[in-house]
């Protein structure tokens, strides 16, 4: 999907047994993950072959696997990128097709809290774009997690902040949807009053989110906390 520099190219194999043993698996994960052909690490970004500055991110890994069928093992993905102690993004591959993943990761010490996934569709092998200019290694994992998501970051949004934003955003969609539907099917017109009261209060919270000029960094960071933690679910 992306336009990676060849300073960044590792295109290193890692057979798939000692991959199992890194990461623990047990039967059922093998049985389930059986269909990779193949897995590199295919990039690797840091400070020393980007010369970008090092803020929250150390640096950006990029996973290639092979598989035989359409079927994603996201269990072993899961797996492998909790064993990687920095942000990683895989390139799923089948034929003459990928797929990008990724999901933003906090870490503390060992401890790693994750987002959850987001991912492309299904597309020809390719179909790449470039990569924009950025300052730091932030604005890049930002860029590319923003390329599988609905909401894109604002110029000069933190990573954190942009992750917690779009999250709300998502939150508020999903609340817009099920209050809208409640108002068409309540017949009690105080019933009908409050929920109208709350779609608005939805849709306002989501204008705010959506203007980069309104939103400050410290107003919605706090949101970042359960969505990293793996509390936040969709709908």
């Amino acid at each position: 999907m992306f336009i990676l520099p060849s300073k960044a190219y590792v295109h290193r194999e890692y057979p798939l047994k000692d991959v199992y043993k890194a990461i623990g698996a047990d039967k059922k994960l093998m049985e389930a993950s059986k269909n990779i052909k193949k897995i590199y690490i295919e990039y690797v970004f840091n400070q020393k072959n980007t010369n970008l500055e090092v803020k929250s991110v150390k640096e950006i890994h990029f996973y290639k696997i092979e598989l035989s069928d359409f079927h994603v093992p996201e269990d072993f993905i899961l797996a492998l990128d909790k064993k990687d102690k920095f942000q990683v993004v895989f390139i799923i591959t089948c034929e003459d097709l990928e797929k990008d993943m990724t999901a933003p990761k906090r870490i503390n010490g060992e401890e790693v809290a994750k987002a959850k996934y987001i991912q492309s569709e299904w597309m020809k092998i390719g179909d790449d774009v470039e990569i924009p200019v950025a300052d730091t290694l932030d604005e890049l994992y930002c860029f590319l997690y923003g390329a599988f998501n609905e909401y894109k970051p604002f110029k000069g949004e933190t990573l954190e902040n942009y992750i917690a934003r779009s999250n709300e955003l998502r939150k508020l969609d999903y609340q817009i949807s099920k209050t809208s539907m409640a108002i068409q099917n309540e017949r009690q017109s105080k019933k009908r009053i409050e929920y109208n009261h709350n779609l608005n209060e939805y849709k306002e919270r989501r204008s705010y989110l959506l203007n980069p000029r309104r939103t400050e960094n410290a107003e919605i960071i706090e949101s970042v906390e359960g969505y990293l933690s793996g509390e936040h679910k969709e709908g």
